[in-house]
C-alpha cells in the first residue's frame, strides 16, 4: 500500500498532540505520587530493547531536515548499524550525569513514558511497569498503582499513535530502524514537493511539541 507522503505533515502535527496528552499524564501522575527519575539516570537510554514505530519519530525527521543533520544522521545509523542503544544518545552531553538525549523533544513515545506508565492487569486494575532503578530507590512493591493517581496506560497511547496511521505506526522497530525509516520517509515527501513550493516553513511542523507542560531535569 502506499504511503500517502502528502499527509505527513498534518500527521507530524497529530503526533505532538498526542505526546503533548502523554506528557500531561505523566506530569499529573509524577505530581500526584512523588515519583521521580534519579538524578542524571540514563539507563534506559543504553537500553537495546528500546523500540518504537516509524510514525513517532516522523516529527524528529523533519527537524532534523529543517536544521540540516538528517544525511549526518543516517550516515552514523548506517556505521553504526550494530550499535544498541539509541543513537541520539550522546555521552557529552552532560557528561557529569553521563550522557543525554541530543534531541530530547523529539524523544519516541516509549521514552516519555517509561517509568510513569503501566498496563491493566487480567482483573483490569492498572498496574505500574516499574523501573528497576525507581523501583529500588523508592522500594516500589508489586502492589495496584494509588487509585488518587490516574496511571497513564502504555496502551492508551500506542493506539492512540495508531489510529494516525495504521501503516506507520502499528509496527514497532529497534529505535534506530524506526530513526532511519521516518528520515527515508520525510526525505522522499521532501524530494517529492513540487520545486516552486519548498518553501519549507510551511512543509516543516512546528519546531518544537506544543502543549508539553515541563521539561524534566534529568538528562535524557
Amino acid at each position: 500500500m502506499p504511503i500517502p507522503q502528502v499527509m505527513l505533515p498534518d500527521l507530524v502535527v497529530r503526533v505532538l498532540e498526542v505526546y503533548a496528552q502523554a506528557d500531561q499524564a505523566v506530569h499529573r501522575y509524577r505530581t500526584a505520587t512523588g515519583l521521580r527519575c534519579p538524578s542524571g539516570c540514563v539507563s534506559c537510554c543504553h537500553s537495546p530493547k528500546v523500540e518504537a514505530t516509524t510514525l513517532e519519530l516522523i516529527p524528529l525527521a523533519f527537524h532534523l531536515f529543517r536544521s540540516n543533520q538528517a544525511e549526518l544522521l543516517l550516515k552514523r545509523i548506517d556505521k553504526q548499524h550494530q550499535a544498541e542503544h539509541c543513537i541520539l544518545f550522546r555521552p557529552d552531553l552532560a557528561p557529569e550525569f553521563g550522557g543525554g538525549c541530543s534531541h530530547y523533544p523529539y524523544r519516541a513515545l516509549v521514552c516519555r513514558l517509561f517509568g510513569f506508565a503501566g498496563a491493566e492487569d487480567r482483573e483490569g486494575t492498572p498496574r505500574l511497569a516499574h523501573c528497576r532503578v525507581m523501583k529500588e530507590m523508592y522500594h516500589l512493591g508489586p502492589g495496584p498503582t494509588d487509585e488518587t493517581a490516574p496511571l497513564p496506560l502504555f496502551h492508551t497511547f500506542g493506539v492512540a499513535i495508531t489510529a494516525l496511521h495504521p501503516h506507520l505506526g502499528a509496527v514497532r522497530r529497534p529505535i534506530n530502524q524506526a530513526i532511519a525509516e521516518a528520515l527515508q520517509k520525510v526525505g522522499l515527501y521532501l524530494d517529492l514537493c513540487p520545486p516552486d513550493d519548498h518553501d519549507h516553513s510551511r512543509d516543516l511542523p512546528p519546531e518544537k511539541p506544543l502543549g508539553t507542560p515541563f521539561r524534566p531535569r534529568r538528562a535524557a
